[in-house]
């Protein structure tokens, strides 16, 4: 079935389409060369980022071709600032994005928010400039939206390029990476950008810090909304709203949530669960291979008060569908860049996130922005400097919001300890103006200079891109763990609301 029957809203992958004609204001040179490792929502943007700021780019990836694969996720409002820099992206951007109406339930079916809008700081009535809207993207389509302006700038990933290993040649002023077939590529910056998996922490940490399990997987998937609806029962209780908005549910239940949404051409679905077989090996983090329609009845069945209109959904998932994705972690690791400067990982690889954060995408993002800039600010003659100073403004943020993502997950799994019907707020996400407020590359801009005075006379200087009233301090998902065993609740100092 075409796009058009279906409904369906064609992916952006023709790089001859007359909307990327638009180049944006490219920044004088800066002759500094940047390799990036690894071609996902981060590592193109930041290849954008470089190239918008003036600096040469090259973009490595290990996939054999783009990744057309994935269902969706939330691209904050301060990750959208960047578009306003282009035109093209800016108008694709609201084009592809969904805006749906969200509603919160238990796990049993039972309504505890009806639909509504996002309600942005519903506490805070003084806070300007809130969103108009939400950007929910299906990920093929938002990837290849990116991959395609960056072709139009005549920069192409490079698709089977697998790195097995990051070096540094500080004299030099080069950061390097060794192919699998034992070639070398160097730069003046390297940027790991290839996810949770990257081979870059021996160099940078001095050791190879593996990621862990966190105890959670999700069962994944999106398909087009034709197979739900082939069911008629599915298809009375997944209508559109009279105004012909779509609701994003989220249900809350114990050590489990889900996120279930039928879009105007897509159905998705997402049940976080905890490792119930104990770690079998059959989850694993990767769009690749696939899981049973089965195997999460099986678990479902487990779920009480479970409605069967949620396994009747289940059961429309076109075979091969379900991705069992194993949720990994790292803790926070302060130390993102290899001690000569000219390494730095980037998103996944220097952060990871669980999906109830809303933020993995947004901070990539981010991160790609403020990087970018840095080096701009910063020069060819001072590019370690400008990589410290970069993680400097990044890593407290980037942990805050990894935090939160437990703490949100804590909201959901915790609803039967929780009384909802006083208290239905509780199961709301935590967004507040601190995450989306903020503007990475004019956050760069106006405290580059003090980090610098920081970093070079001891000069006292704060992060002002987390909570108000927060005090950063080193933390582990071994205390989060220990806490909810305790069945003690995840505190929150300051305002994060």
């Amino acid at each position: 079935m075409s796009s058009q029957a279906s409904g369906q809203r064609p992916l952006t992958n023709d790089i001859s389409d007359e909307r990327l004609f638009t180049e944006p204001k490219r920044c004088p040179l800066t002759e500094i060369s940047v390799l990036v490792v690894g071609a996902g929502v981060g590592g193109i943007m930041t290849a954008l980022e470089c190239w918008r700021q003036g600096h040469e780019v090259r973009l490595l990836e290990r996939s054999s071709g783009p990744v057309e694969t994935g269902d969706f996720f939330t691209v904050g409002f301060s990750a959208v600032k960047v578009f306003r820099n282009w035109p093209q992206l800016a108008k694709l951007n609201e084009e592809l994005a969904y805006d749906p109406w969200l509603a919160f339930y238990k796990h049993t079916g039972e309504v505890v928010i009806p639909p509504g809008p996002m309600n942005w700081d519903a506490g805070a009535p003084d806070v300007q400039d809130r969103p108009e809207r939400i950007y929910r993207h299906h990920r093929p389509k938002f990837y290849l939206m990116l991959l395609a302006q960056l072709e139009r700038l005549g920069v192409k990933a490079e698709f089977s390029h697998r790195v097995i290993d990051y070096y540094e040649d500080a004299a030099a002023g080069k950061g390097g990476v060794v192919l699998d077939n034992g070639s070398k590529l160097e730069a003046d910056v390297v940027v790991a950008a290839d996810g949770v998996g990257t081979k870059s922490f021996s160099l940078v940490a001095g050791r190879q810090v593996e990621a862990r399990s966190s105890g959670y997987a999700i069962f994944r998937t999106a398909y087009p909304v034709e197979h739900a609806l082939a069911d008629p029962q599915v298809a009375e209780r997944f209508k559109l709203l009279d105004n012909g908005k779509s609701v994003n549910e989220i249900w809350a239940g114990p050590d489990m949530h889900m996120f279930i949404w039928r879009s105007e051409d897509l159905m998705s679905w997402l049940i976080t669960h905890k490792r119930w077989q104990q770690d079998d090996g059959l989850a694993t983090e990767s769009w690749h291979g696939s899981t049973k329609i089965e195997d999460v009845l099986k678990y479902t069945a487990q779920v009480p008060g479970w409605p069967e209109i949620m396994n009747r959904t289940i059961r429309t998932t076109p075979k091969d569908g379900i991705i069992d994705w194993k949720l990994m972690w790292r803790d926070p690791q302060p130390q993102w860049a290899s001690p000569g400067g000219r390494v730095v990982q980037l998103g996944d690889a220097a952060h990871t996130f669980i999906p109830s954060s809303g933020n993995g995408a947004t901070q990539a993002i981010e991160d790609a922005v403020s990087l970018a800039t840095c080096l701009r600010l910063g020069g060819k003659d001072h590019v370690p400097v400008a990589i410290k100073v970069h993680v400097k403004l990044r890593y407290d943020r980037a942990s805050c919001c990894q935090k939160l993502g437990f703490a949100n997950q804590e909201s959901y799994h915790s609803v039967e300890k929780v009384a909802v019907a006083a208290n239905p707020n509780a199961l709301k996400p935590r967004y507040g103006s601190w995450i989306w407020k903020h503007d990475a590359e004019q956050y760069a801009i106006e405290n580059y200079e003090k980090v610098v005075r920081c970093l070079e006379t001891g000069e006292e200087w704060m992060n002002t891109n987390i909570p108000p009233g927060y005090v950063p301090r080193p933390w582990s998902i071994d205390e989060l763990i220990l806490l909810q065993e305790q069945g003690k609740p995840i505190e929150l100092e300051g305002d994060w609301d």
